[in-house]
């Protein structure tokens, strides 16, 4: 349904089917302003992905990255390093292929959220650690969990 306005404007509803999906938060329980980052990458290369989280892990002085098979061509990399959100923006900004939606979705909400229930065939697999001399400032467990919800578009959403 659309309406237009005389001020130029348009105002746009739109109806669809939703479905509820878990993620983990980039918010630090306990921690006011520090985040975890976490990073989406869809459709991009693996080779390309590990190599840029390595040089974006050696410039940010970062702990280990967690990269793991979200779904097919998807990947998800964790690290669990204490940092502020505008830090955390400037490292996730500087890493290639990354998702672009997903970047400007954090930074308009303020935090970032990875899906970790899977769908309907996937199943998550740790691709790869990054191992790193700087040891990880968060407890896993220490990070929060949020259910949202979602479009569903035939298993291809967040």
């Amino acid at each position: 349904m659309k309406i237009n306005f005389p001020f130029n404007f348009q105002l746009r509803v739109y109806f669809s089917s939703l479905e509820k999906r878990e993620g983990a938060c980039s918010k630090i329980f306990g921690q006011e302003d520090k985040h975890i980052a976490l990073w989406d990458f869809d459709n991009s290369d693996l080779t390309t992905i590990k190599a840029s989280l390595r040089l974006i892990q050696l410039w940010y002085q970062l702990p280990a990255i967690y990269i793991v098979s979200s779904s097919l061509n998807r990947f998800h990399a964790y690290c669990f390093t204490a940092r502020t959100l505008r830090e955390v923006i400037t490292i996730l900004s500087a890493t290639p292929e990354i998702d672009t939606k997903y970047l400007r979705l954090g930074m308009v909400r303020g935090y970032y959220t990875l899906r970790i229930s899977p769908r309907k065939y996937d199943k998550f697999v740790l691709i790869e650690k990054l191992a790193s001399y700087i040891q990880d400032e968060v407890n896993p467990l220490d990070i929060s969990i949020n259910d949202y919800m979602t479009i569903n578009k035939g298993d291809k959403n967040g």
